[in-house]
């Protein structure tokens, strides 16, 4: 009989987590100074409403230089629906947390200790589109920003539901063109 309710509550478990991966095009900036790659990998995980959100193993790539940074994780966030998308809102701190990635030896994130952290995200099961920001500037001298835009594996960017004025990105200028459309501008 333990067998089966643990096997149920197993079973239940495993519906309850949901997650996808989305490849995105991460923009950062440093105070003021802009590093830009593409194929960074964001996995978004649900568990009963809560959501994680994390870039594993990130690495920035500044002038060339790879700097491993780690896996940067924001955790039980709550999901409301806003227009058919999930939207998610984070103010606190995190802890990054040392990567997995074999071809780096050590992780600068770890070092922050309690990073404080603004973030943001949209997403639907095909696209993502956040924005993260550290002050690290009593530390560090550093205001950082994150920007991402995704895709999940398999789709294309174009045609992409919120859309709008047809860049292939969901972003504040599809929102300004609505708004135009509205006013009949």
């Amino acid at each position: 009989m333990k067998k089966i309710f643990a096997m149920m509550a197993a079973a239940c478990c495993v519906m309850a987590m949901s997650a996808t991966t989305y490849t995105c095009h991460v923009k950062v900036t440093i105070n003021g100074n802009v590093s830009e790659q593409e194929q960074v990998n964001v996995e978004v995980n649900e568990n009963n409403g809560a959501y994680d959100l994390n870039l594993k193993n990130f690495v920035l790539v500044a002038d060339g230089v790879p700097m491993p940074v780690g896996n940067v994780t924001v955790t039980g966030v709550n999901g409301v629906d806003e227009y058919g998308f999930t939207r998610l809102n984070f103010d606190g701190t995190i802890y990054i947390t040392n990567g997995d990635d074999p071809n780096y030896d050590y992780w600068l994130g770890p070092m922050l200790g309690a990073v404080p952290t603004q973030a943001t995200a949209r997403f639907i099961d095909t696209a993502i589109s956040g924005d993260l920001f550290i002050d690290m500037s009593s530390s560090l001298g550093q205001i950082i920003s994150v920007s991402i835009f995704g895709i999940a594996p398999g789709e294309s960017s174009e045609g992409l539901e919120g859309d709008v004025n047809k860049d292939n990105e969901v972003n504040i200028a599809d929102v300004n063109k609505v708004i135009d459309i509205i006013l009949g501008n």
